[in-house]
């Protein structure tokens, strides 16, 4: 028999699913060591990096720039991160976790696990259009995707492995207890790659649609399918008209035959 991810519910596993256990998670990836002066010269490297890589973007802040700001020599930042890339990626979570209670709505369990998902995904992209990293003028040429391809796998691992372990649980409830971990895991994925790629490429959002409406879409897409079909007050907006460009009809107007 295929392994399930498990039958508890939710609300007997709080540990595993809870705002405070997520950011207790990114707290200990961000300051993995005990509070000190190893602790203390870390977070100044962080923040000296976030400021520098706000400012001026990654490609133009060096580590010998974040090693001047922070007032530490630059082999002390190497002591702590194994390259620039590694440095940004902790930037990342570091302003991700500065706005967690952005998606605390997420972690109602007394909420349903399909309604949970979509307000997920809604507020997950949301966020990320939000952080600084990604509103920087100049963030355009995608800074951030380019550099994983230098940054060092296992803190890529970890980061994944992070985002998936939450994520299986929450589809776990969705999918009503029943697929095994192997599928879940698959999906969770899918799923984190789907949120990232509309993250940093959703050109819609800077077509002029609304960030709201365009994250309430993908969520809508993604948990219930393409065809779902609207809800009343949805009904009611598309009869009052679109909040952004011209709507067209795909369908051929009918022809009258005489």
């Amino acid at each position: 028999m295929a392994e399930k991810a498990g039958k508890k519910e939710e609300s007997e596993r709080p540990e595993k699913f809870s705002f405070e256990g997520v950011a207790a998670d990114i707290d200990a990836f961000l300051r993995p060591e005990p509070d000190g002066p190893q602790a203390r010269r870390r977070e100044r490297i962080l923040q000296a990096a976030e400021a520098l890589f706000v400012a001026h973007g990654y490609r133009k802040t060096s580590v010998d720039d974040v090693a001047g700001a922070a007032g530490v020599a630059k082999g002390t930042v190497y002591l702590y991160y194994s390259n620039k890339a590694e440095l940004l990626l902790h930037v990342i979570a570091l302003q991700k976790r500065q706005y967690l209670e952005r998606l605390s709505p997420a972690f109602d369990l007394a909420l349903p696990p399909t309604q949970r998902l979509r307000t997920l995904i809604r507020l997950a992209i949301q966020v990320g259009h939000e952080l600084p990293l990604i509103k920087r003028p100049g963030s355009t040429d995608h800074e951030i995707e380019a550099v994983l391809h230098d940054a060092n796998t296992a803190t890529l691992d970890a980061i994944n492995s992070m985002q998936i372990e939450y994520l299986v649980i929450m589809l776990d409830a969705v999918t009503g207890y029943s697929r095994p971990r192997a599928a879940l895991e698959a999906r969770a994925q899918v799923l984190v790659d789907l949120i990232f790629a509309v993250v940093n490429g959703g050109r819609q959002v800077r077509q002029g649609m609304p960030l709201e409406a365009y994250t309430a879409t993908v969520a809508e897409i993604i948990v219930d399918g393409i065809a779902a079909g609207d809800t009343p007050a949805q009904d009611e907006k598309a009869e009052s008209g679109p909040t952004f460009g011209p709507a067209k009809s795909m369908r051929p107007a009918n022809k009258e035959t005489s």
